[in-house]
């Protein structure tokens, strides 16, 4: 890992520490953390013509190029300062027309009164 990115890694686990911990009980909006919990991936399987049905499929797959995964881990190690359970939701008919890529976000839960 290079110095700008640990220097950015350890100012969003920082920022993400200077916040109280909070119970959880509904989900919490992307805004909720500093940082963009925006991912993209390559591919994620199965993929939308896939003959099997929810019910049958015994596992789901995303591949993610070296860039993303690490801007993935990025996103939960400052997530994961604060909150106590995280969400990965993966559009997979979501296809970028731009560059062929799928949306990932990453999502948690908060406190009611917010």
């Amino acid at each position: 890992m290079d110095e700008e990115t640990k220097r950015s890694v350890d100012r969003i686990v920082e920022e993400s520490r200077k916040r109280k911990a909070r119970p959880p009980s509904k989900r919490s909006s992307p805004s909720a953390i500093s940082i963009d919990p925006n991912v993209r991936c390559l591919r994620i399987y199965p993929v939308e013509d896939s003959r099997k049905t929810v019910p049958e499929l015994k596992t789901i797959g995303i591949k993610l190029s070296c860039e993303q995964a690490i801007r993935l881990a990025r996103v939960l190690l400052a997530v994961t300062q604060e909150w106590n359970q995280v969400d990965l939701t993966a559009y997979r008919f979501d296809k970028r027309k731009s560059d062929g890529t799928y949306h990932i976000t990453v999502t948690s839960t908060r406190p009611v009164d917010e």
